[in-house]
């Protein structure tokens, strides 16, 4: 990917040139080049480089432990949603009275 690339994909992000290099150097994203409009971010990588942008911002870290924080966060999330599906099966299993069948 040439810096020029890089350039334009960071101006249609909104995104510092610097910050998109450096994510793109520690592996925080892996963008997909397209053979007619060069590399590009699916709705899932741009919401991550969001994120990381905003936790870097905020507490003024560098990509790399942005990165891991937005990992665990990811899991954290994926956790919670995994127990708010069990609870929901398990609730559906006891009936409507909310206790165990007999």
């Amino acid at each position: 990917m040439t810096s020029e690339q890089l350039r334009m994909l960071a101006a249609l992000m909104e995104i510092e040139l610097e910050f998109l290099e450096e994510c793109v150097r520690c592996g925080a994203v892996c963008l997909e080049e397209q053979p007619e409009s060069g590399p590009e971010l699916t709705p899932a990588q741009l919401a991550r480089l969001r994120r990381l942008q905003r936790l870097c911002r905020s507490l003024d870290i560098d990509v790399f432990a942005g990165c891991i924080i937005v990992d665990l966060l990811d899991r954290m999330d994926e956790l919670q949603s995994e127990l708010q599906r069990r609870r929901g099966r398990d609730e559906s299993s006891f009936g409507s009275a909310g206790a165990p069948p007999d």
